[in-house]
């Protein structure tokens, strides 16, 4: 009788429902991501200064 064995890559040939990389993000991704989050700054910067301009004292 054989020992079950765990793997985390499928036998070569098979049909997993996974593809070898799941759970790693694409350089695709990491790019969108990084430019989202850019935007994101960009945005939220921009806020800080209005609010900061509203709030100096008037002379």
């Amino acid at each position: 009788m054989r020992s079950p064995t765990k793997t985390a890559a499928p036998a070569p040939g098979s049909r997993s429902p996974q593809p070898p990389a799941y759970g790693v993000p694409s350089p695709e991704l990491i790019a969108r991501a990084d430019r989202g989050f850019a935007r994101f700054l960009a945005h939220h910067t921009e806020d800080q200064d209005s609010h900061a301009d509203d709030e100096a004292p008037q002379q």
